[in-house]
């Protein structure tokens, strides 16, 4: 059910596509598997979007008209419960892959809504045109297979994560996984990284309280752990002891 508080925030901005030559998860996103030949196929369907953290790309209940691929940024998936109150299910980063159900005939509802973390862009694709090429192009249905897949995997991780970790280990866990996340695209580098949730979000996604995510930030700081400027600026990581900490 699409909650109301949300759709205020559904403001929208496009730009002509960027080259694929020139996009930066070229070679990490979905659109690795294609040439040069079939990629320019995708990039003369493709358009872009670029919104401002706390926009939003969909909200939950709406029609599902778009597949995405994430090019820069980082978005939150956010679902809504009938009082009001949200959750925070997920994080997108740079070459996630934003589509829905791939299957479904017509157009299927979005099953959480996706809201900008930092200035977020997106390389977007229209439903029907983007499944014509995944028939012609086989190699792109095999690898969004696999990338469910993978996806599947985490939630299963993440479930186990919130069920049996301890509250350090659950903040650990979670700050492993964006750096990770970041290092792996190329955002996280020698001088830092924001991160992209504050101390309530990152409180909501991993269920504990903000008091608690306080609490062992300060002590991943005390023991050296994790190096900060401000609230959310990470200088560096230890990424030995960091997992270590999460319990691996």
């Amino acid at each position: 059910m699409p909650n109301s508080k949300l759709a205020k925030h559904n403001v929208r901005e496009t730009r002509a596509p960027q080259p694929c030559a020139a996009c930066s998860v070229r070679n990490s996103s979905l659109c690795g598997v294609l040439s040069d030949e079939e990629i320019a196929d995708l990039n003369a369907i493709a358009h872009r979007k670029v919104l401002s953290p706390g926009q939003f790309h969909v909200l939950e209940g709406d029609k599902s008209r778009e597949f995405a691929n994430v090019t820069s940024g980082i978005a939150k998936l956010v679902r809504g419960a009938e009082d009001g109150r949200t959750q925070i299910v997920g994080l997108l980063f740079p070459s996630d892959f934003i589509g829905g159900s791939i299957g479904d005939t017509g157009n299927p509802l979005e099953r959480q809504s996706i809201e900008a973390a930092s200035e977020l862009e997106l390389c977007l694709f229209p439903r029907e045109p983007f499944k014509k090429l995944m028939i012609r192009y086989p190699a792109l249905e095999n690898k969004l297979l696999e990338r469910t897949l993978n996806e599947l995997q985490v939630a299963r991780d993440w479930m186990v994560l919130l069920g049996r970790k301890t509250a350090s280990e659950r903040v650990a866990t979670f700050l492993l996984h964006v750096v990770n996340r970041m290092q792996n695209h190329g955002c996280h580098s020698s001088i830092g990284f924001e991160l992209p949730l504050g101390r309530a979000d990152m409180a909501d996604h991993i269920g504990l309280t903000i008091e608690t995510v306080s609490r062992q930030i300060s002590k991943l700081r005390k023991d050296g752990i994790l190096i900060m400027e401000g609230a959310r600026h990470v200088v560096d990581v230890n990424k030995e002891r960091l997992e270590e900490r999460a319990g691996f």
